[in-house]
């Protein structure tokens, strides 16, 4: 593996931050961070905020990483696909969306998929994007929104915000595929993993960790 790997990670809500940092430190601790936000753009999403002004932002921020010589790109916000895919187009570095990585994960389970969200911009976008990147294969996919969990982790009710997103998953069929469609749920994947230790359950920051460094090992 190349020494020195320096990531740059690229966020838009506050609550992507930890859990990206924790997918880091236990599967990847040696890598270099650099980190970089406009917390606004997840506000300015739910508002209707013009697409190609987003789509400036969101490259704005790759430049400033890539101006600072990082190795690959990793945003951590589910609901700008488009824009981080202007993204890829413009720089000549990896760049990775923030679900890509668990969603190849999803399709090579050749199960059918349910992908949870909490904020509600990023429902319909993650569930396109899976279709896109599944079709032909067969599975059926489901989207659901987890109603008020974000609004429980931003009060900081973080037991309560797992525990909705258990609940939830509970009321599925076992037998399928789970995506935790944004990186702020990956705060319930250990509560998840203890008790639902039979299930497919994936969590986007492990996924897309993992991938990153498995692409600097080759």
């Amino acid at each position: 593996m190349k020494e020195n790997i320096t990531i740059g990670l690229i966020h838009a809500l506050e609550e992507s931050e930890e859990p990206i940092r924790g997918s880091f430190k236990s599967i990847w601790p040696e890598v270099n961070l650099k980190e970089y936000s406009d917390f606004d753009l997840s506000i300015d999403r739910a508002n209707g905020v013009e697409e190609s002004m987003i789509r400036s932002r969101i490259i704005g921020l790759g430049k400033d990483a890539v101006n600072d010589k990082v190795d690959a790109i990793l945003y951590t916000c589910s609901a700008f696909g488009n824009a981080i895919n202007a993204a890829k187009e413009e720089f000549d570095i990896p760049v990775l969306k923030p679900n890509e990585s668990a969603f190849k994960a999803a399709i090579k389970a050749k199960k059918d998929v349910n992908i949870l969200v909490t904020f509600k911009p990023s429902l319909d976008l993650l569930t396109n994007e899976f279709k896109e990147m599944s079709h032909g294969q067969g599975i059926g996919i489901q989207g659901y929104l987890i109603d008020s969990a974000l609004d429980l982790l931003k009060d900081n009710r973080i037991e309560d915000h797992n525990q909705r997103i258990l609940d939830f998953i509970n009321s599925l069929p076992s037998d399928e595929t789970i995506v935790l469609g944004q990186f702020s749920m990956a705060r319930a994947a250990e509560k998840i993993n203890s008790q639902m230790p039979n299930r497919l359950v994936l969590n986007t920051p492990d996924a897309a960790v993992t991938e990153l460094k498995d692409l600097f090992s080759d």
